[in-house]
């Protein structure tokens, strides 16, 4: 069980709890329960205030986050300078590639969806702010484990649950280093099909001055082109934005 201060309000504790639930996928009373750990009446209790204000949708046995939650964002971003300066920079870069583009923050071994662009095309990425991925599998988290001291990328992805999520997933830890040691080498990180089946992703790491550790990246799917075209077309613009992130 998580534990609680006594200076905790827990209901609220209990209720930010439920909403972390939810990571993109609708669930069940029974899901919500274990896993944001409360009996199913309390969960249900909790559900039901979530839906009544519109954070949450109910269809069936199913409960699943709406865009209101968004809203919850809003103060983080609005008071963040990085993150306001990169909107315009992820809209353009998605203008120029035609993909959805977005910026993702490292923590302690995950990254996390901060930001995106969403392209119009057919086939384009969608992706759910807010998520967390693991940083060994992703494009993301290898660029930006690539900027972080050798011992300390090394200590975060021995202490990850490295799990096969696809065939093609790196899971031992030699395997995993020498990727963000290309990565260094290189000031950008591919990635194809080691989180996600049919999804390659490039991403450029920076470590803004006062800010977080951030990646720009740009997922696709595989069967859009080959690799050599995607790099060719999605790199130098990438790297553009990379630079006019770090200037700005």
């Amino acid at each position: 069980m998580v534990k609680e201060s006594p200076q905790q309000v827990q209901s609220f504790t209990r209720g930010l709890r439920v909403i972390k639930a939810f990571t993109g996928f609708p669930l069940t009373l029974s899901e919500v329960a274990v896993r944001a750990e409360l009996s199913p009446a309390a969960a249900s209790r909790y559900l039901a205030t979530l839906a009544d204000l519109g954070y949450l949708e109910q269809d069936g046995s199913l409960f699943r986050a709406t865009s209101k939650l968004l809203e919850l964002a809003q103060p983080y971003l609005k008071s963040n300078e990085p993150m306001r300066r990169a909107t315009p920079i992820l809209r353009q870069l998605s203008d120029e590639v035609g993909e959805t583009t977005t910026l993702t923050q490292y923590s302690h071994g995950e990254v996390i969806n901060v930001l995106a662009s969403q392209a119009e095309q057919e086939l384009s990425i969608r992706v759910d702010i807010g998520r967390h991925l693991p940083a060994y599998c992703t494009a993301m988290g290898r660029a930006m484990l690539a900027l972080l001291p050798e011992d300390e990328a090394h200590q975060a992805i021995k202490e990850t649950v490295r799990l096969r999520l696809t065939a093609s997933t790196l899971t031992e830890i030699p395997d995993i280093i020498e990727q963000i040691n290309e990565s260094r080498t290189q000031g950008y990180c591919l990635v194809e099909e080691e989180h996600t089946l049919g999804i390659r992703t490039l991403s450029i790491a920076l470590q803004l001055t006062q800010g977080p550790l951030i990646a720009l990246s740009v997922p696709t799917p595989i069967a859009r082109e080959d690799r050599a075209s995607y790099m060719q077309r999605v790199l130098g613009p990438l790297q553009q934005a990379a630079r006019r992130m770090a200037d700005d």
